[in-house]
């Protein structure tokens, strides 16, 4: 798959073939707001002996998302988008992270925050409940905790009319919409109106568009 504008990049994505990944979603949402020219490949789950020699020679560890950008390799998804907006900033290219110093810093805080928490509510709604099949399943005491811990900082980050936790769109309102969506795909209570706007306004961007659409429609 080849997507936009830029021929000299010269990126690859090896992304999860299971499409299941918040991490994958995480990258390939970057090179598209980007507008980066790219190729796809997925891998199959367990990762092939032989390709995970060749991710651990080229890229240290050997998990997807990975990137290369040429002969450097890349993986862990939000050090992968920090080089892109790095290697690829503006006015060339979007902007991915936040130009603000402290909006900055508190971008990175929340997709630390989202890698590392919530853990509840990730075993309860996972992302393929998300991107293929809402569950009906009640939360469990933990899912719940999380899933109230979640609205409550999101509600201090999205005041009402607000489509950013920054003062424009940045790549760490892809995770936290992601989180929020674990909750309104799956038709859960207690999520303001204003939070399920600005997660769904992100779920509408052509760059996640881009990344849904790449699901079998066999789940």
């Amino acid at each position: 798959m080849n997507t936009m504008s830029d021929p000299a990049a010269n990126v690859t994505l090896y992304a999860d073939a299971a499409w299941e990944s918040p991490y994958v979603f995480h990258v390939m949402v970057a090179l598209e707001e980007l507008k980066l020219s790219y190729n796809l490949e997925p891998i199959r789950r367990p990762i092939a002996p032989e390709i995970q020699a060749q991710l651990r020679t080229h890229a240290l560890l050997p998990f997807v998302p990975a990137v290369a950008h040429g002969d450097f390799w890349l993986t862990e998804s939000s050090a992968i988008s920090e080089y892109l907006a790095e290697q690829f900033p503006p006015p060339a290219h979007p902007r991915l992270m936040p130009d603000d110093l402290r909006e900055r810093a508190r971008a990175r805080q929340v997709m630390s925050w989202l890698r590392t928490s919530l853990m509840g509510l990730r075993n309860d709604r996972p992302t393929t409940s998300v991107f293929m099949r809402p569950v009906t399943n009640p939360m469990s005491a933990q899912g719940r905790a999380d899933a109230d811990e979640l609205v409550r900082v999101a509600g201090m980050l999205v005041t009402p009319g607000k489509r950013s936790i920054a003062s424009e769109w940045c790549i760490a309102d892809a995770d936290l919409s992601l989180a929020l969506m674990r909750l309104v795909g799956n038709d859960d209570a207690g999520v303001p109106k204003h939070l399920v706007d600005y997660a769904t306004a992100t779920w509408g961007r052509r760059s996640v568009l881009r990344y849904l659409a790449c699901i079998p429609t066999t789940h």
